[in-house]
C-alpha cells in the first residue's frame, strides 16, 4: 500500500466514524452537515504534500578535527551507524565554526536538517578540551516538551552505545536528563553526580534556581555552566517567552559567566513568501537577541543549505506534455531526464529567491499541483495527478549516488475535531446554518444571531419555563430539543423502559448537561432579566 492509498484509507474510516454518531431529526440540517463533511471535508481537509528538499554537503567531522578546530576525539564519537565519519552539511558547519568562535547563534531549518549537532558538536568538544572530569554541568539543554527530551536522550545514548562499540570504552562526556518524569532516587543521583550535559524543559529550570538541592547546576561555585540552548525557540512567544527571557536573565546572572554561550534552534521562524535572507535573519536574530538578553547579530541566524537535485530548469509546456504522453521512467537516468522531474521539484520542494539562494516552497496539495500541471499542458487534472502520483512513489524509491532516494516527500494530514452548528431562531425552513464560528449573520434584513444548536435547545426551554435551576437544566434542554430514545440508541427498537433503555437515555442526558455546564465555563452566559 502507498502512502497515498494509506491516507486516503485513514480517512475514510475515519469519515465511517464520526458518520457513525450522526444522527440528526431535522433533514434540512442533517443534510447541511452531511454536505460539509462529505463535500468540503471540513474536518479532514486535503493533505498537503512537500518534497524534503538536499542539503549541501561539507566536511566531515574528522577532516575538522585533522585541520585543528575540533578535539580529535570528536572524530571518533561523531559516526554514522556503519561506523563512517559524518559528513556535515554546510549549515551545520557553518553553526559549529561560530560556536569555536564563541559567537551567539540561531540555527533555522527543517525537520531532519541535523540542527542537534550543530550545538552537540560544540559542547563535546569544549568537554573534551577542558579534560576535567568533575562533576559540573557544563551545558543546560532546554526543550519546550518532554518528549523531546526523551528523544533526544535516546539519541545520545545511541551515540554513546556506538562509541563503546567501536572503541570499548564509556563516553567521556557524560549527559542525563532533569524533568518531572524522572523519581526521586534519579534526581537524587543526578544532584549528587551532576552530568557534563543536563537535558531537561524550562519549568524545570526555574525550579534549579529556586530549590537549594538543585542549585549545584546553575550556582557560580558549584557549576561550569559554558552553554546554554534553547531548542525549538520558535515556540516561547508571548507571556511564554516573556518568562522564558526572564528566566535566561536570571540564569546568567546566577551562574556568573557573562561568556555563556547562547544558542537556539528552530524551524522557520519568518514564513513571509515575500520576504528576502537578509530580512530574515534581522527578525530571527531580534526575536533571539529578546529572548537571551545577549546580542544576536543577523550573521549569526544561519538557514539551512540548500541544493537541487535536478537542474531546476523550467520545461516547456510542449515538453511537459510529451512527459505526460510517454511511459513513466524506469531508471534513474531516465527519471533524471525526464522534464516532470525539475517542475516537480520545483513546485514542490524549493525556489530560488532572487538572491540565487534557495528556499522552501510552502507545501501544496496533490490536486493544487495537478491544477497547476493541467493549465500548462492541457491535460485533465485527474490524468495529471495520476502521473504526478506515480513520479512521487518512483522517485522516491530511487537512490541517488549519495544514497538518499531522489524524493523523499512528506505528506502532512490534518484532523480536526468535532464543530458545532450555529443557527438563526427563525422557522426551520428560513434557518441560516453555518460551521464556522460567528456571533452574526448578515442579510437583507440586517444582522441576525448565530446560535449553537445546543444554545438554541437552551433558549427554547428558558423561553417555555421562565426561569431554569441547576437540578432540572440538562432534562428541560434535552425535552427543548426533541430528541427521542429511537434518535440516539444503537439499537432503535429499544424500549425506553427497560434497563438498557433508561440507562442509554441517563447517559445522553449527563452527556448534555455535561457539555452545558463546559460552555458556561468557557464563557458564554444565557442572562435571564431580573
Amino acid at each position: 500500500m502507498s502512502i497515498f492509498d494509506l491516507s486516503r484509507q485513514i480517512i475514510r474510516d475515519y469519515a465511517r466514524y464520526v458518520q457513525s454518531f450522526l444522527s440528526i431529526n431535522d433533514e434540512r440540517v442533517r443534510q447541511f452537515v452531511e454536505d460539509e463533511l462529505i463535500r468540503r471535508n471540513v474536518l479532514w481537509p486535503e493533505s498537503l504534500l512537500q518534497l524534503n528538499p538536499a542539503y549541501e554537503m561539507a566536511e566531515t567531522v574528522s577532516e575538522l578535527c585533522s585541520r585543528g578546530g575540533l578535539h580529535p576525539l570528536c572524530a571518533e564519537i561523531f559516526r554514522d551507524r556503519d561506523g563512517k565519519p559524518i559528513r556535515l552539511y554546510r549549515h551545520q558547519q557553518e553553526a559549529i565554526e561560530r560556536a569555536l568562535k564563541r559567537e551567539h547563534f540561531v540555527v533555522t531549518s527543517g525537520t531532519g536538517s541535523g540542527k542537534t549537532l550543530t550545538y552537540f558538536i560544540p559542547i563535546f568538544d569544549a568537554v573534551l578540551k577542558e579534560g576535567s572530569q568533575e562533576p559540573k554541568v557544563r551545558a543546560i539543554i532546554v526543550y519546550p516538551m518532554n518528549a523531546l527530551v526523551n528523544s533526544q536522550y535516546e539519541s545520545l545514548q545511541r551515540l554513546a552505545d556506538g562509541f563503546k562499540g567501536r572503541t570499548g570504552r564509556d563516553l567521556p562526556v557524560r549527559f542525563d536528563r532533569y524533568t518531572g518524569q524522572e523519581r526521586r532516587e534519579e534526581k537524587e543521583r543526578i544532584q549528587r553526580n551532576p552530568p557534563h550535559i543536563l537535558l531537561t524543559n524550562y519549568v524545570m529550570l526555574e525550579l534549579m534556581l529556586v530549590r537549594p538541592e538543585e542549585g549545584r547546576f546553575v550556582d557560580r561555585a558549584t557549576s561550569g555552566l559554558e552553554f546554554l540552548v534553547l531548542d525549538e525557540l520558535h515556540t516561547y512567544r508571548g507571556r511564554q517567552g516573556a518568562d522564558v527571557a526572564l528566566l535566561i536573565r536570571r540564569l546568567r546572572e546566577r551562574c556568573g559567566n557573562p561568556n555563556l554561550l547562547c544558542i537556539g534552534t528552530s524551524a522557520t521562524m519568518v514564513a513571509g513568501r515575500g520576504t528576502t535572507a537578509q530580512e530574515r535573519r534581522k527578525a530571527v536574530a531580534d526575536f533571539a537577541s529578546k529572548i537571551f538578553g545577549v546580542e544576536v547579530k543577523p550573521e549569526n541566524v544561519i538557514e539551512e543549505s540548500l541544493r537541487s537535485v535536478t537542474s531546476l530548469r523550467t520545461p516547456t509546456d510542449e515538453e511537459l506534455r510529451r512527459a505526460l504522453e510517454d511511459a513513466p521512467p524506469q531508471t534513474l537516468e531516465e527519471m533524471l531526464a525526464n522534464p516532470l522531474t525539475p517542475w516537480i521539484e520545483s513546485t514542490f520542494g524549493i525556489e530560488v529567491e532572487q538572491d540565487g539562494n534557495l528556499r522552501r516552497r510552502a507545501p501544496i496539495s496533490l490536486a493544487e499541483g495537478a491544477r497547476r500541471l493541467a493549465e500548462l499542458t492541457g491535460y485533465d487534472e485527474g490524468r495529471c495527478e495520476a502521473r504526478l502520483r506515480e513520479m512521487f512513489l518512483l522517485g522516491s524509491r530511487m537512490r541517488l549516488p549519495d544514497g538518499n532516494p531522489l524524493f523523499a516527500f512528506k505528506l502532512h494530514r490534518f484532523i480536526s475535531q468535532g464543530q458545532a452548528v450555529y443557527a438563526t431562531l427563525e422557522p426551520p425552513e428560513e434557518r441560516h446554518l453555518t460551521m464556522e464560528a460567528q456571533y452574526y449573520v448578515s442579510d437583507e434584513e440586517g444582522r441576525k444571531v448565530l446560535y449553537t444548536l445546543l444554545r438554541s435547545a437552551i433558549y427554547a426551554a428558558l423561553s417555555r419555563y421562565g426561569e431554569l435551576r441547576y437540578h432540572e437544566i440538562a432534562d428541560r434542554v434535552v425535552e427543548a430539543m426533541g430528541v427521542t430514545l429511537k434518535d440516539i440508541a444503537q439499537d432503535p427498537d429499544l424500549a425506553p423502559d427497560s434497563k438498557m433503555g433508561e440507562q442509554v437515555w441517563k447517559t445522553f442526558r449527563d452527556l448534555i448537561e455535561y457539555r452545558i455546564y463546559e460552555d458556561l465555563r468557557r464563557g458564554w452566559r444565557v442572562v435571564q432579566p431580573n
